[in-house]
């Protein structure tokens, strides 16, 4: 590690924009060298007379420039080759230092990221035909794609023939393709009576009407879905048997067949959302192999691999493929091939496997802090889940407690949410742990979190 310290004098603009380009002007000048570790935020921060949220932000922007890597737990180091080639700016980070704990998506945790992704281009970038990879491709998708996820999803115990894949651009368009296949407008879909956002988007998009079913700490309850079918005509039911979202919640086996046999008393077909499927390392098989004659199956590379590898598939019933190829035309006209020839190589030559066993390995130990900070109240997490479901002791009220997070700087999310309907909704927050890239500053903000609970309501103004 070095102790460089910019002379910032000269930068105009924000600070964390200084710094970032000290580091790039630092880096061209020959005065940081390759694989040079940079100062741990906190030591530049007190040298610069900054916040450690001021050198956080600028190592981000560094690193988007191709300057710098992080790597968890190790520390920021100059990059190979930083400095000979204009690095990759997209978005500058937030204007503000607001730390969002609301967004459910991993950010850069996997080391190895990078550098598949350099030696996956490199690759392609020797053989000849490249110009596929821009042409349009099949409404389902290319055949050797397709082979791909149904490969992938054997690992989850799922086996399909890949005549039953048909290609997305991620979860999110498979699960509209999904309802566009399936429901037409007016139908009655039946859900967890909490879910995620993206699912109630599309409800209403397509203008479906919706129920919830009850859920507890196994996923959807079985008796209540049947009580429900019972008094709602309805033909269509999704769940997330696999780490639900918000509650983190996993289905056992014994729960996942009591399920099927309900869904088969009502003729009812299954939607299963299974995204985050392959991060837990110990799960049931999905319901689709217990009853794939009823279950369109949905998946994607975007959570276990990449957010912005916009890589999903449905795998459906035979009987339903054509539907799903004309849903697909109609909602793309093609998928793009490039992310799906990424994501076939990754699975062919074991990088998914490995880049997956990173993420599950990292998300894992978040969890297990988690557990740390909150043990004593009742905190509903799994290794496998990017978030944990945290329900807040009295007298905490759910919005309250939200909003003295924010007076922290903490962004979290409530449980009211993800409420389907009006019943009552519990005073719980779902928290994600892959917001913030490094474990240190996860832990920080935890504990801040911690402390805001055990102040209670009357006390979170001697935090600010």
């Amino acid at each position: 590690m070095t102790i460089w310290v910019p002379d910032l004098t000269r930068y105009d603009g924000p600070r964390y924009q200084a710094i970032a380009e000290a580091i790039g002007d630092a880096i061209v000048a020959g005065d940081l060298g390759e694989g040079v570790k940079l100062p741990p935020q906190r030591d530049l921060a007190w040298r610069l007379g900054v916040t450690v949220g001021t050198v956080s932000r600028a190592y981000m922007l560094a690193e988007s420039r191709g300057f710098v890597s992080g790597e968890v737990g190790r520390g920021t180091y100059v990059r190979a080759g930083a400095g000979k080639a204009g690095g990759y700016v997209l978005d500058p980070p937030p204007a503000d230092n607001l730390v969002d704990l609301g967004k459910n998506f991993p950010g850069p945790l996997i080391g190895g990221l990078e550098g598949a992704l350099r030696s996956t281009f490199a690759e392609l970038s020797q053989r000849e035909g490249l110009e596929q990879l821009v042409q349009y491709m099949p409404d389902v998708g290319h055949a050797a794609h397709r082979a791909a996820a149904a490969k992938w999803c054997e690992r989850v115990g799922l086996k399909a023939s890949p005549d039953q894949v048909v290609l997305a651009a991620g979860g999110q368009q498979a699960l509209m393709a999904s309802l566009m296949a399936l429901a037409r407008s007016g139908d009655m879909v039946l859900c967890e009576a909490l879910t995620y956002g993206g699912l109630l988007d599309v409800l209403r998009v397509r203008e479906l009407r919706f129920e919830g079913v009850s859920v507890d700490a196994r996923g959807m309850v079985p008796a209540a879905l049947d009580e429900v079918a019972r008094r709602k005509d309805a033909k269509l039911v999704v769940l997330q048997p696999t780490v639900h979202n918000p509650t983190a919640a996993q289905m056992d086996l014994e729960r996942r067949r009591e399920i099927v046999a309900v869904a088969r008393a009502h003729d009812l077909t299954l939607i299963e959302d299974d995204v985050y499927g392959q991060l837990p390392a110990d799960r049931p098989p999905p319901i689709a192999a217990l009853a794939p004659e009823r279950t369109v199956y949905i998946a994607s590379a975007s959570k276990c691999l990449a957010p912005g590898l916009r890589v999903g598939w449905v795998i459906a019933p035979p009987a339903l493929i054509e539907r799903f190829a004309d849903a697909m035309h109609v909602l793309a006209l093609s998928q793009p091939p490039l992310p799906a020839e990424i994501f076939r190589r990754w699975v062919e030559d074991g990088t998914a496997d490995r880049l997956a066993g990173e993420l599950r390995a990292e998300v894992a130990a978040r969890n297990a802090i988690a557990n740390q900070v909150f043990a004593g109240l009742q905190l509903q997490s799994q290794p496998g889940s990017f978030h944990a479901y945290l329900y807040l002791p009295e007298p905490w009220r759910r919005e309250e407690f939200a909003a003295a997070c924010l007076q922290s700087g903490i962004r979290v999310v409530t449980a009211a949410t993800f409420a389907v309907g009006r019943d009552p909704v519990p005073h719980a927050i779902r928290l994600s742990l892959t917001a913030v890239r490094d474990r240190n500053q996860l832990t920080r903000h935890l504990t801040t979190l911690r402390t805001i609970i055990d102040a209670g309501p009357h006390g979170r103004r001697l935090l600010l």
